[in-house]
């Protein structure tokens, strides 16, 4: 049966109860990962998902990655228990409902070991974007919260824009203050392929750029991506040893799916962040999951997994260069 439900086509499938476990590994599955000649010698006569598997010599192949089949041991793929920290977090400070001290509480209580805070740069006057006085203010907080609520780690962030020129709109003097930086497109997203992929290269290439925040713009809905030469700007990434995020807000899911095993196949590291702008916003990291999920991501692909002390070292290897400039 086809219907529409909220100008969404939507397909129900029926089955004889005997059936339904063959059933739904078919409507499961698209069309490509059938035809591979492994999955389609499966015995479907079986009584679940796990016994066709068993029964063969493939490991199981969860749901959510039964697009891009590329049969690797998909035992070790990403689970949410696996991440340790978030980053890409939003406070009072900008355009965020709560505290730095309310966040650190609810992601203590949730069980994790630290937290990126990351408010809006100057550039994002919509957002409240902190001026280098309110950066030395908030930076005073972080000191003091890190030492009430030790061995929980606040890591000293900032959501610097992109420029339409590819510059951050920081001097060089502030970005050294932090302990990361996500470099962010926030404006002038009309610009042709070239230009754009031009500006986000330059951004990339910036010493002080951590993370390359939402890296595509598009908003699911509401916006398409803007126009960039995905490979140039990944090939960028993996020259510059700099990482990418799965920005985790349902309206963003960028890096896509897709985009993540291009990045995971040039050996890039990417973060799993919420965009968070209050405590409900936590609550979207599950989607960031499924994304790398799908994309077949392991454990070792995601630096937000490490515990305070390997992901401290990454920050700080990553800003040493910067140190002999």
């Amino acid at each position: 049966i086809i219907c529409r439900m909220n100008n969404t086509l939507c397909k129900f499938y029926f089955s004889e109860a005997k059936d339904f476990h063959q059933m739904l590994f078919i409507t499961t599955g698209s069309e490509k990962f059938l035809e591979f000649p492994e999955i389609n010698n499966l015995n479907l006569s079986l009584k679940n998902e796990r016994e066709f598997f068993k029964n063969s010599e493939i490991p199981f192949v969860p749901p959510e990655c039964r697009e891009n089949f590329l049969l690797p041991n998909y035992n070790n793929i990403i689970n949410y228990a696996d991440l340790k920290g978030l980053f890409h977090v939003h406070t009072t400070y900008s355009d965020g409902a709560n505290s730095i001290e309310e966040i650190v509480k609810f992601l203590i209580e949730k069980g994790f070991q630290y937290v990126g805070i990351s408010d809006h740069s100057k550039s994002a006057y919509y957002a409240n974007g902190l001026s280098e006085d309110d950066i030395k203010k908030q930076h005073e907080e972080i000191d003091r919260l890190n030492e009430k609520y030790k061995p929980f780690k606040i890591f000293k962030g900032i959501e610097s824009d992109i420029l339409k020129n590819g510059d951050l709109d920081y001097k060089d003097n502030i970005l050294e203050s932090f302990d990361f930086i996500i470099a962010s497109v926030h404006s002038s997203f009309n610009m042709h392929e070239h230009d754009m992929t031009k500006r986000m290269v330059k951004a990339v290439e910036n010493p002080y750029t951590t993370i390359i925040g939402h890296a595509t713009g598009r908003l699911l809905l509401y916006r398409d991506a803007y126009e960039l030469n995905i490979e140039k700007f990944l090939e960028a990434v993996a020259k510059n040893g700099k990482y990418i995020e799965i920005n985790t807000h349902p309206y963003r899911l960028d890096l896509s799916w897709e985009n993540s095993v291009k990045a995971r196949e040039l050996g890039i590291k990417l973060f799993i962040n919420p965009d968070a702008h209050n405590l409900e916003g936590f609550s979207y990291i599950k989607y960031g999951i499924n994304v790398a999920r799908k994309a077949a991501l392991k454990k070792d692909d995601i630096i937000n997994t490490g515990t305070i002390e390997e992901t401290e070292k990454i920050l700080i290897q990553l800003k040493s260069p910067i140190a002999s400039l």
